[in-house]
């Protein structure tokens, strides 16, 4: 389920498999460095292109993230451990948050870049991503829920997923669409050179001649 949810490489792969949809975005290897960078530096400017982006899909989300924020604050007087003289990682608290962050800001930069090149794939995979970002929540509510809790976030998780299942089942009709309209163009193409075969290879012997009887 966290891979399924992570958004950022999943959707990024099945868009970058259609038609040059992602030809200007960086590779997957590249997004996930963003990620990791974002959490190691946590910049302030990443923060808010993540609350903005939660606004645009999914601004029921917003309060979620803002707790997520105040839980980080709170951890910072927390004592960093020390085992066998390396230091642990963060709180648990700040690490979530700034996964979080940085998961949507990074989104949030391809959903941009993506809308440049076709507004309406664009507008499926912030919706995606809208449903991902509930779909992390209710996965942070699993784990730390109740077992008499969990078959009802269990169901809400399905419901998004499902979902999210539909989106990218528009997403591929779009793609199937647009490989359907270049095969018409390609075949109309190679049809009106067979029809013209004559015409093109008088063209071509004539250009061959006129280069041989060019003075040099």
């Amino acid at each position: 389920m966290a891979g399924r949810i992570s958004g950022v490489i999943g959707v990024f792969g099945f868009l970058a498999a259609s038609a040059g949809a992602a030809q200007d975005m960086p590779n997957p290897q590249a997004m996930q460095m963003q990620v990791q960078q974002i959490m190691q530096q946590r910049p302030r400017e990443a923060e808010a292109a993540a609350r903005a982006f939660l606004i645009l899909v999914a601004p029921e989300r917003v309060n979620g993230l803002d707790s997520l924020r105040e839980q980080a604050k709170a951890s910072n007087n927390q004592p960093v451990y020390v085992v066998d003289g390396v230091p642990v990682s963060g709180p648990p608290a700040q690490d979530q948050y700034w996964m979080e962050v940085a998961q949507l800001t990074v989104q949030f930069d391809m959903v941009q870049k993506l809308s440049q090149r076709d507004s309406v794939r664009a507008q499926l995979v912030g919706k995606m991503f809208g449903l991902e970002a509930n779909a992390r929540a209710q996965q942070r509510a699993y784990r730390t829920g109740s077992e008499s809790s969990r078959p009802a976030i269990r169901a809400k998780i399905e419901g998004l997923i499902s979902q999210h299942f539909d989106l990218e089942d528009q997403l591929r009709a779009r793609e199937i669409a647009d490989i359907e309209r270049r095969l018409a163009e390609v075949r109309a193409e190679s049809q009106r050179r067979r029809e013209k075969r004559t015409e093109f290879i008088k063209f071509a012997v004539d250009d061959i001649i006129r280069d041989a009887i060019r003075p040099r």
